[in-house]
């Protein structure tokens, strides 16, 4: 039995040295985060999907293959010719329309026709079969391609707005996902304190308990002890919920269950992440909104290219070429398909033109309104994102300064709480000097803390800027 429980605290004491072994870093949380988080995914997919939608745009510049076959049959009215026509047409066609506005497209097909007694003169029928090619060329609206380019560019433009849109959603997600972390680390470390200071309390409670009793303190003393170590008790229970609720939120970002164990986490407060130092290096630096704007200006400034061209009147040139074969003999006609001894030829303009309107004015008009405002809005956030940029590195500067003063403020404090009590055991100061010092001390942790804890967060927020580059 001895040997059992020997070998149970052993392999307790193996499996608790193991955990603190794997505990989880920054760099690993967050790669646990990319791999696991599923919104995070969701961006990474519908950015796959933008890009495959700009390349679907194009479709209607697919080559199209068509062919048919049909049979006939006519015996509606008896006519000279005979009482009963029987019809059958094959045709196949590839039509391609090209980034110019220029359509081709080539056919080839035949007919055959048979006639059923009594027919004049003994005819039971002809064939016919030919092969063509068809041009169609936009001379005013969509002139030589103008209108599918200003499509294309637009779908360039929309794709980089979707993917920078998705980009920035990702981004927000991963700086919340490592505040999340640091706020974590900073209730790890707090509820250290907590303890710590309410095990002093408790001391304190102690040691004035015993002075009381020997008369040397007042009751007063005690119960302003007592009043500190209930107020202690209060942090330390608050702390320990802001630990749970903290780690709801870790397990959330790595798509753990709430049954699951939570990976232990460990990070020095004082590790210095490079965002900053990366991003400074680069020019032309701006916050992702605003880049989004630039870009929604662009996006509509196409759009009403595209709408200003899509209202002029449509000139277009149609050309065709076709080979004619005719013979009584179906095989004869096949045959002969390619023989240019009997083209059909035509040339030809068509115009259309849509009379103008309230409305066909109006749409133009909205759509130029549109660009132009989104234009106004794309400079003003402009100007905006210079001064973020700026503004984000002047607080980052200073707050890196405060986190200095604080931790100097906070040794101060913890020497002069350590002080108070040694004066106190030696009697040479009252309880309620002992009571400020370690209610300024516990503060003054708790502010140098938060403020480590404030630096990394704007730190990583460095990721809501880029560099672009014209």
């Amino acid at each position: 039995m001895r040997w059992c429980m020997k070998f149970i605290v052993t392999g307790l004491c193996l499996n608790f040295s193991s955990l603190g072994a794997s505990a989880v870093t920054l760099d690993e949380y967050m790669n646990l985060v990319l791999k696991k988080n599923q919104l995070l995914n969701s961006y990474e997919i519908s950015i796959e999907a933008s890009k495959e939608k700009q390349t679907a745009g194009d479709l209607s510049l697919s080559p199209t293959l068509t062919a048919g076959y049909s049979i006939a049959t006519d015996k509606s009215e008896p006519i000279i010719v005979a009482d009963k026509r029987t019809t059958t047409l094959s045709n196949i066609g590839l039509a391609k329309k090209f980034s110019s506005g220029t359509t081709v497209s080539l056919t080839a097909d035949t007919s055959k026709n048979d006639y059923e007694l009594p027919v004049t003169a003994g005819n039971t029928g002809f064939s016919r079969a030919g092969l063509g090619i068809n041009l169609q060329q936009s001379l005013w609206k969509d002139f030589f391609g103008v209108g599918i380019r200003l499509r294309q560019d637009r779908e360039v433009i929309l794709n980089k707005f979707e993917t920078y849109g998705f980009e920035l959603q990702r981004r927000r997600t991963l700086i919340e996902a490592e505040s999340d972390f640091w706020d974590y680390i900073v209730a790890q470390e707090d509820l250290k304190l907590k303890t710590a200071n309410l095990e002093r309390a408790k001391k304190l409670d102690s040691w004035t308990a015993n002075r009381v009793y020997n008369g040397i303190s007042d009751k007063s003393d005690l119960l302003q002890v007592r009043a500190l170590t209930s107020l202690r008790e209060l942090e330390f229970a608050t702390v320990q919920d802001e630990l749970k609720t903290r780690e709801i939120k870790i397990k959330l970002n790595i798509n753990l269950a709430e049954s699951e164990n939570m990976p232990e986490l460990s990070a020095n407060l004082k590790d210095t992440r490079t965002y900053i130092a990366d991003m400074v290096q680069k020019k032309n630096i701006v916050k992702i909104e605003s880049y989004l704007n630039l870009l929604d200006a662009e996006l509509k400034q196409k759009l009403a290219e595209e709408v200003t061209d899509s209202q002029r009147p449509d000139l277009t040139l149609i050309g065709r070429y076709n080979t004619s074969s005719y013979n009584i003999d179906y095989a004869e006609a096949q045959k002969n398909i390619s023989k240019t001894d009997r083209p059909i030829t035509f040339a030809g303009l068509s115009f259309s033109w849509m009379f103008g309107s309230d409305a066909k004015s109006s749409q133009v008009s909205a759509a130029k309104k549109d660009a132009l405002a989104a234009k106004y809005k794309a400079e003003q956030a402009q100007i905006a994102s210079e001064n973020a940029w700026k503004e984000h590195l002047r607080k980052y500067e200073l707050t890196n300064k405060n986190v200095l003063t604080l931790e100097k403020i906070a040794q101060l404090q913890r020497d002069r709480a350590a002080a108070e009590r040694e004066k106190f055991s030696k009697g040479r100061t009252i309880t309620s000097n002992v009571v400020n010092a370690e209610t300024d001390s516990a503060e003054a942790d708790v502010n140098y803390l938060k403020a480590k804890s404030g630096l990394r967060k704007l730190e990583a927020a460095t990721q809501l800027f880029i560099s672009v580059v014209d």
